[in-house]
């Protein structure tokens, strides 16, 4: 694993967006951070299953940054690949894929994993109508 300088708190995770700023937080960096998206999601006759992205950010002042942010999104698609089912419910499909994007805002540095998790079956019921 590369060795970061900048990084020295793990990520806080967000479900969907980053928090509003407010007074109480306006000072605090939101970097870094990931950010979990479900975007969309498929029911097929045995199964559903729903795409998640997951959103990766980390701010620095040197190129450092995209080390930064590749040890993070690494540490992540580690550890998915490592336990690929959570809570005995969810199981993450293959593959796993992650890019960075092509246009860095610097200082901030962002890339994205997009995964695809199998959804437990739903039960049929016999309606009341």
């Amino acid at each position: 694993m590369l060795v970061s300088k900048n990084v020295d708190k793990p990520p806080a995770v967000h479900i969907g967006f980053l928090p509003q700023k407010n007074r109480e937080n306006a000072e605090i960096s939101e970097f870094p951070f990931i950010l979990v998206r479900p975007s969309t999601g498929d029911d097929q006759q045995d199964s559903s299953k729903v795409t998640v992205k997951l959103v990766f950010g980390v701010k620095a002042e040197d190129q450092q940054g995209f080390i930064d942010l590749f040890n993070i999104m690494e540490q992540v698609r580690i550890e998915f690949l490592r336990q690929r089912i959570i809570n005995r419910r969810y199981k993450m499909e293959l593959p796993y894929k992650w890019e960075f994007f092509d246009e860095q805002p610097y200082p901030e540095w962002y890339g994205q994993a997009t995964t695809i998790w199998t959804l437990p079956a739903i039960q049929e019921e016999e309606g009341l109508f």
